[in-house]
């Protein structure tokens, strides 16, 4: 059996940060050193490269440091200088990259939503569209992290990610009475999307002008876009599937207007067409995530 070239993992946090993250993550060389020993939610081994993964949009943040590897399009691991250092990536409201590329060895953590302000200290709508260094979040200390957790193995690597999110945590307490927008939030993605901004509001018990204002101050994008950023990563579920689809079945169940509502969408977010997406071996934790949410996946 051919060993794995890279081993894509995402690990549950420590109770202290789960109201806040939703995982840890690492992205590292195949070998045949241990797994981390802690709770899993996800693995994924890629034999060859893998090479077809998007920046797709996105309504949340999370943050990465790159660990002075790449992994090149033959699956061979290389030293990289130029890949070292920690980035936040803000909240997109469209497609960054599409391309193929070599990709770095990371690790890093996924932010629920409205859940990140207590960690940056920056205004959440001053990310959206963005990807800062954390140098420029953090100050000068940033700066040594990723040099310093190359010096580790996976399991010390996340481990101190962890601890360092533990430090960074400020323990900021919303007014009373302020709207749990991480509820409402989570019953979108629930819902796939399939909320209106008239209803999310009634649920809040808010006027609509309120609810769009605290979601660009705490989640960095509209309420509307963050309900078609949900639908559209539930359709997901069929990318790389290889097969036939029926394209207007599944435009009607994930609530477009037609087929071509919903291959509008899929172009703007993901920079591809459903078709595009389902005849391809693509690798993004939006599309495994979406794999394992649906029992009837592909």
């Amino acid at each position: 059996m051919q060993s794995p070239c890279a081993w894509y993992r995402e690990f549950v946090p420590c109770p202290a940060l789960q109201p806040d993250v939703y995982a840890l993550f690492s992205f590292v060389p195949g070998s045949t050193t241990a797994r981390p020993r802690r709770p899993l939610l996800r693995e994924i081994a890629f034999a060859d490269a893998p090479l077809c993964a998007p920046q797709f949009a996105d309504g949340h943040v999370s943050f990465m440091f790159e660990l002075g590897q790449t992994c090149d399009r033959d699956g061979r691991w290389r030293v990289d200088s130029r890949a070292l250092r920690g980035t936040v990536i803000g909240p997109l409201r469209a497609v960054g990259r599409t391309v193929g590329g070599d990709l770095p060895s990371t690790v890093g953590a996924f932010f629920r939503p409205a859940r990140v302000a207590p960690f940056l200290g920056v205004a959440i709508s001053d990310l959206t569209d963005r990807a800062l260094s954390l140098e420029d979040v953090w100050g000068s200390p940033a700066s040594r992290v990723a040099s310093d957790l190359c010096e580790l193995d996976e399991t010390a690597r996340v481990d101190r990610v962890e601890l360092l999110l533990r430090a960074r945590l400020l323990r900021i307490r919303l007014p009373a009475g302020a709207l749990a927008l991480d509820r409402l939030a989570a019953c979108i993605v629930r819902k796939q999307g399939r909320v209106t901004v008239d209803a999310a509001a009634r649920a809040a018990g808010i006027s609509r002008q309120h609810l769009s204002r605290e979601f660009r101050h705490r989640i960095g994008v509209s309420p509307k876009l963050y309900s078609r950023l949900a639908r559209f990563q539930s359709g997901l579920v069929h990318a790389g599937s290889q097969s036939r689809v029926d394209w207007v079945r599944v435009a009607s169940d994930l609530g477009y207007a037609d087929q071509s509502h919903m291959i509008a969408e899929f172009r703007e977010f993901a920079g591809l067409t459903p078709r595009e997406l389902a005849s391809r071996d693509w690798f993004h934790p939006f599309i495994v995530r979406a794999k394992i949410a649906s029992p009837s996946a592909p």
